[in-house]
Order: C-alpha cells, then sequence, then structure tokens
C-alpha cells in the first residue's frame, strides 16, 4: 500500500509540473502578442495622427486664408488678408475641429487636443512682386485676347503705311534742318563775295568817276577829285613847270598852281593807297569766310547723303514687321493704303543733295575773285606809282577798267555778275521754299490754335482746393508704395505739345515707333507689362472726354468743369502720367491723342500730297494736313467718344483705346504699379502694404498613449520621425502654408 501510494504520489508531482510549464508558455506568448498587437494599436493611432493633424493644419491656414478682404477682391480682382485676426480665426478652427462634443456613451480612438500654435503672416501685397503676380493670374486670359482683338487687329492694316510715314519723316526733317543750314551757308558765302564786290566801289571812285574809256585833257587849277583828275591835268602841269623853270624866282606864274597839283597827286595817292589797303584787308577777311562757308556747306551736304544712306536701316521697323507679319486676323483696310507711295517720296530725297560739279564751281569762283581781287591790287600798285608821271593817264584807265570788271563780275547786278549767276542756279533747287515756308507759317499758326485747349484744360491748376488735397493724400500714399519698394521718386513727366510742326510730328512718329514696337514684342511672347496696362484699364475709370467738348468749342470754360477733375474721374491716366494735380494728366493725354492723331494724320497726308514733286515740300504738306485733321479728330472724338483710326483704315477708336496705346509708350512699370496701389488704397482705405499675401501656421497636437510610450519612442527614432514623446502623451508638429 505504501509503494502503491509512493508511485501515485509521483506521478501526479510529474503531472502538475508538465501543467505549469503550459500555462508559462502562453502567458509569455500570449504578452507578446499583446504586446505586439497594443504597439501596432498606437503605431496606427499615431499613423492617424499625423494625417489628422495634416489636414487640420491645413484647413486651419486655409480658414485664416479664406477670411480675405472683400473691398480688394470684388473691386480690383486682389486676394489679401482681411481685418481679422488670422491667430483668432485658426485658434477658432483648431478648437472646433479638435472638440469630442457631449456624449457620454462616445469612445474618442483618437483623443488629440492641440499643444501650441502659430501662424505667419507675409508677402504684403503692396510688394511689386507679389501685386504683379495677382495682376498676371487676374489678367491672364483676357488681357492677351482684348490686346489682339481691340488693338493689334485695327492697327495691322497700318503697319507698314506707319512704318513708311514713320521713316520718311524722320529722314526728310532731318534732312530739312541740313538743307536749311547748307542753303543758309551759302546765302551767306554769295553774300560774303557780293559784299566784297561791292567793297571796291570806293576805289573805284577814287580812281576814276564815273568811269570811262579815255582822258581828255584839262587846265591845271582843277580840282583833284580822282587819280582821272589828277591825270588829266598832267600835260597842262607839265607844260608850266617847264615854262616856270625858264624864270627867275620872282617872275615865276604858276608857282601856287603846280604846288596845289602836287598836293592834290599827293592827296588822291594817299586816300587810293589807304583805301585799296582798306580794301585788300577787308576782302581777304571775307573771302576767306566765304570759303569756310563753302565748307560748312559741303559738309552739310555730306551729311545729308549720309542721312539717305543710313534711313533704311531704323531698328524701329522690327516692331512694325512683327505687327505685318503675325497671323492676327486683321481689320478690312483700304487700298489706298500702299505703303509704296509713301516710300517713293523718301526715295525722292536725292534730289535735295548738290552735285559736286555745282559744289566745285562755287569753290572755284570764290578762289577767282580772289585772284582778281590780286589783280586790282596789282593795277592799284601800278597807278599809284604812275600818279603825277607821263603814263598816269594809261595806269588811271587800266585800273579803272580791273576795278570795274572786278565790280561787276562781284558786286552789282547785271549779266556779267558771277554771284548773281550762282544765286540762280541755287534758285533752281528751291523752287518750292517759297511753297514750303507758306505752309510752315500755317502748320505754326493750327498747332497754336491745337495749344489752346491744353492751355485752358491747365488754368484749371489751383482752382479746387477739395480736389487739391485729395490728390495731396494721394502723393503721399504713392511716396509711400515707392519707399516701401526702395524706389525713387524722380516725379512725373507728360507729355506737352511741341510748338514746332516737324519736331510736333516727329515726337508723334516716335511714339508710333514705340507703340508698334511693343505690339510686335507683345506678339512674340506676352510680358508682364501688357497684363498690367490691362489691368489699369479694366479696374480704373478714365477721363469722360466729351466734357472737354465745351472748352474746344469756346462755349464754356474750365471754371465750369472744375468737379469733373476729381482723382476719381481720371484714375487711368494718373497711372499713366503721375501727375499729381487736377490738370496734368488730362491735359497730357489731350496732347498725346492729338500727337497719335497727328502721327497717323501725317501719312495720309503724304499720300494725299505725293504729287508736289519737292519732298520737303511734301512733308510740309503732309504736316499742315494732319495738324488740321487732328485738330478735326480731337473735336470729334470729345464729342462722340470715338474717331476713325483712318481714312484708309475705317475702324472706330475710342478714348479708352487711344490710353491704352500709351501704356506701351510709357514703361515706367514700378511707378505705374505705385500708383494704382495708391489709388487702391485711397478708394478702399486699406494699405496693401499691411494687407498679406501668404500664411505660414504650425500647430502641435498631442495625444495619450495608451501602450509602451518608450516603444513608440524607439520605433520613432528607428523611422526617422521628428515627432516628441513626453511622458504618455505623442505630440506631432505640423506646418502648412497657403497663398493667394
Amino acid at each position: 500500500m505504501a509503494k502503491l501510494r509512493r508511485t501515485d504520489m509521483a506521478g501526479r508531482s510529474k503531472r502538475l509540473s508538465t501543467d505549469g510549464s503550459v500555462s508559462i508558455f502562453l502567458i509569455i506568448a500570449l504578452a507578446v502578442v499583446f504586446m505586439f498587437v497594443a504597439v501596432f494599436i498606437d503605431y496606427s493611432r499615431i499613423a492617424a495622427m499625423k494625417v489628422q493633424s495634416e489636414r487640420l493644419t491645413r484647413a486651419a491656414v486655409r480658414s485664416v486664408m479664406s477670411a480675405y478682404d472683400p473691398g480688394l477682391q470684388q473691386e480690383y480682382g486682389l486676394y489679401a488678408s482681411g481685418d481679422t485676426s488670422g491667430d483668432l480665426i485658426m485658434g477658432k478652427v483648431l478648437n472646433e475641429s479638435l472638440n469630442p462634443g457631449e456624449r457620454s456613451d462616445a469612445f474618442h480612438l483618437l483623443s488629440m487636443e492641440v499643444d501650441s500654435s502659430s501662424l505667419q503672416l507675409q508677402r504684403p501685397l503692396g510688394e511689386y512682386e507679389i501685386f504683379n503676380r495677382q495682376i498676371l493670374e487676374d489678367m491672364k486670359y483676357k488681357a492677351p485676347i482684348d490686346f489682339t482683338l481691340e488693338l493689334v487687329s485695327k492697327f495691322k492694316p497700318l503697319s507698314q503705311s506707319m512704318k513708311e510715314a514713320s521713316n520718311t519723316v524722320d529722314v526728310l526733317r532731318k534732312l530739312r534742318k541740313l538743307y536749311d543750314k547748307r542753303e543758309a551757308a551759302l546765302d551767306e558765302m554769295l553774300d560774303k563775295q557780293r559784299k566784297a564786290g561791292k567793297n571796291a566801289e570806293v576805289l573805284s571812285r577814287l580812281i576814276m568817276d564815273p568811269p570811262g574809256t579815255s582822258i581828255e585833257d584839262a587846265s591845271l587849277g582843277g580840282s583833284i577829285r580822282t587819280a582821272a583828275d589828277a591825270a588829266s591835268q598832267y600835260e597842262d602841269y607839265w607844260t608850266k613847270k617847264e615854262e616856270d623853270a625858264d624864270r627867275p624866282p620872282k617872275e615865276k606864274l604858276y608857282t601856287l598852281s603846280i604846288m596845289a597839283y602836287e598836293a592834290g597827286v599827293s592827296s588822291i595817292g594817299s586816300r587810293i593807297s589807304a583805301e585799296a589797303s582798306r580794301l585788300q584787308r577787308e576782302n581777304d577777311q571775307l573771302l576767306t569766310e566765304a570759303l569756310r562757308l563753302w565748307e560748312k556747306a559741303r559738309t552739310h551736304n555730306e551729311e545729308m547723303k549720309q542721312v539717305i544712306q543710313e534711313s533704311e536701316n531704323r531698328s524701329s521697323n522690327a516692331g512694325y514687321d512683327l505687327v505685318t507679319r503675325d497671323n492676327t486676323p486683321a481689320a478690312s483696310a483700304s487700298e489706298g493704303t500702299d505703303a509704296e507711295t509713301i516710300q517713293a517720296i523718301r526715295k525722292q530725297a536725292g534730289q535735295l543733295i548738290h552735285g559736286e560739279e555745282l559744289l566745285h564751281g562755287l569753290k572755284e569762283d570764290i578762289r577767282s575773285q580772289q585772284l582778281q581781287e590780286q589783280s586790282v591790287q596789282r593795277s592799284v600798285s601800278s597807278l599809284r606809282s604812275s600818279l603825277g608821271g607821263g603814263g598816269a593817264k594809261g595806269a588811271v584807265l587800266e585800273a579803272s577798267r580791273v576795278v570795274r570788271e572786278y565790280i561787276s563780275s562781284y558786286g552789282t547786278s547785271g549779266p556779267s555778275n558771277v554771284v548773281d549767276r550762282n544765286q540762280a542756279k541755287l534758285e533752281q533747287y528751291r523752287s518750292s521754299d517759297k511753297e514750303r515756308k507758306a505752309m510752315e507759317k500755317q502748320a505754326n499758326g493750327k498747332l497754336k490754335e491745337a495749344s489752346r485747349v491744353i492751355s485752358a484744360i491747365n488754368g484749371l491748376e489751383g482752382q479746387s482746393q477739395a480736389i487739391q488735397d485729395e490728390f495731396r493724400k494721394l502723393q503721399a500714399y504713392y511716396d509711400e508704395s515707392l519707399q516701401f519698394n526702395q524706389e525713387r521718386n524722380d516725379g512725373a513727366s507728360g507729355r506737352s505739345m511741341d510748338d514746332d510742326p516737324y519736331d510736333a510730328g516727329k515726337a508723334a512718329m516716335d511714339n508710333m515707333d514705340g507703340m508698334f514696337g511693343f505690339m510686335g514684342e507683345a506678339l512674340g511672347g506676352v510680358r508682364d507689362e501688357l497684363f498690367q496696362n490691362e489691368y489699369a484699364v479694366h479696374y480704373f475709370q478714365h477721363f469722360d472726354p466729351s466734357k472737354l467738348s465745351g472748352i474746344i468749342s469756346g462755349s464754356s470754360s474750365v471754371d465750369e468743369l472744375a468737379g469733373e477733375f476729381a482723382i476719381a474721374n481720371q484714375e487711368v491716366e494718373y497711372i499713366l502720367y503721375g501727375f499729381h494735380n487736377p490738370a496734368g494728366n488730362i491735359s497730357a493725354a489731350y496732347a498725346e491723342i492729338f500727337a497719335s492723331r497727328l502721327a497717323i494724320r501725317t501719312m495720309e497726308g503724304f499720300v494725299v500730297n505725293s504729287k508736289l514733286g519737292n519732298p520737303l515740300a511734301i512733308l510740309a504738306a503732309a504736316l499742315l494736313y494732319g495738324i488740321e485733321k487732328a485738330i478735326a479728330d480731337m473735336i470729334e472724338l470729345c464729342k462722340t467718344g470715338e474717331i476713325e483710326l483712318s481714312r484708309y483704315a475705317p475702324v472706330k477708336l475710342t478714348y479708352r483705346d487711344h490710353l491704352r496705346i500709351f501704356m506701351f509708350i510709357h514703361s515706367n512699370n514700378e511707378k505705374k504699379l505705385s500708383r494704382m496701389l495708391a489709388l487702391i488704397r485711397l478708394n478702399t482705405g486699406v494699405n496693401p502694404a499691411e494687407r498679406m499675401t501668404y500664411a505660414s501656421g504650425e500647430v502641435k497636437t498631442a495625444m495619450r498613449i495608451w501602450f509602451l510610450p518608450g516603444l513608440s519612442k524607439a520605433l520613432g527614432q528607428v523611422f526617422g520621425s521628428a515627432d516628441e514623446v513626453q511622458g504618455n502623451r505623442y505630440i506631432v508638429t505640423r506646418t502648412a502654408d497657403f497663398s493667394y
């Protein structure tokens, strides 16, 4: 029994030992599994937390930026932060998003909370780069289409005609100045020669007055006013002197007469000598000056040749050609826009050049005059040595003949006068000068008529104190914008009207060069400037030109229109020119519209007056035509608000279209941006420099870890996470950025 009991006890002990091992093994296995599952539960919660934090941060920053200023957006298409505090919006969004609700039976797998948050607002709208980018976004579809359809298509038919007109005005204007300088130099040269010829008249009278071919003998005792008088009395003088020589001293009969004759001969000889010296001195100077003037004229003639040679290589031609070659559909144009007509006028410029034969002949005539002057001096010298002698008559007659020939050739007018003959040759080239001068005088008068309106507008200066105060406020905003962007205020420089028709025509054509040049560049690749210009005319108010009708007609004064010159009525003009006074921008716009009309009408004037022949006369007639038609255009524009582009391109061009054109020409982009920003601030009360367009937010969210914080931290280090574990809290940091 005892043995049996021991055996049972041993078996039971063995069974108990085995059961315990299994339990421990199961506990260990379950612990490992539980730990593995627990870690992945927390890891899953952390992963979800990271995603949720990312979304939450982005939503918070977007919510901040959704509170943009409605006034800026609605009035100007701009987005910038509003008045509401961004931190307040962000905190509210975060708190409401993480609010678990009030249900008591809810199970919150992700019990997240905000640990901290921060917000930075950057990139103010008042910065040029930011403002310009928003303009590009707003206008990127509208601007190129409007620009192409509303402007390029209208001007394309005129591109080649305007190119030829601009070239022709440029060339003929330069030639006209050189032509007038050359002809003035030649006229002065001939005047010097004629003066040198007339200078010998006094000497001629001292030799023989009046001139003759023979000298009759005369009795001693007459007055000796000329060398001929002395020669005529010589025979009697010699006879009586011989008679007295045979008489005793007290019986001499002719002593006083002989002494008077000898004194007269000496006196007339001295006078002739002095006059010959004066003549030589003055004529040497006159003829030397004549040669200098000839050289000046020749230099101008060569400069004219150079101008003609360079006329076809103007860099401004490229813009016109780009517009012509572009595949933009063009508005209909008349067949009269053939640029070859204007080109043919320019080709006639060669007839303004003096030939080498003519110029060489003029110079040779001066040389001949110098040689003849020397002959005069030799004959006078021979005469002086012969006075009081037997050969005086021959010397007097020879000297008189030489001097009279000299005077006849270069002094008094007559068929043998070389100066008159050369003057007649030159006048053959000046057949149209008189007509041209008359047209220039008319054009000057018409320009003064056009300037009257600008003077009347400028008379508004300082009349409205309230408007002027508003302009001062606008200028302060403008200066602040420049300073904020670290730009220097050089002051505005608007357009004024030139007094000279040729200068006005050239300035008008230069504007056209700039306009077509910009069009060509824009067609090749749209630039920021195009978007800025189109933005300005799209969002800002321009002046109503009909308000000027009364001033143009003279039926009303500027005083009656003072209220119409407020800033709100001329915003586009202010952006364009930048004058901080009521009258400056409007008068500048009027002057520049007149200039553009002058350019187009002058092009027409070339075609209309192409049959005049002389290219300078055609230019004067074209400018006169252009000025007259431009004045009529301004009247029409102020009455109806639009005018026909050209008789050769019958499409309508509005006042607003003209301002868009001038935006191309005035490329002071930074100044224009500051003017727009100043107007926005004035109209909305919002300072763009204080409104941000970029937000950067950082949010730290925390969540309590259910299992093994240390292991979670270790896993974070293994996977390279920058998140933190503080105690049993897991903290996630996320950032988000948003820009308008």
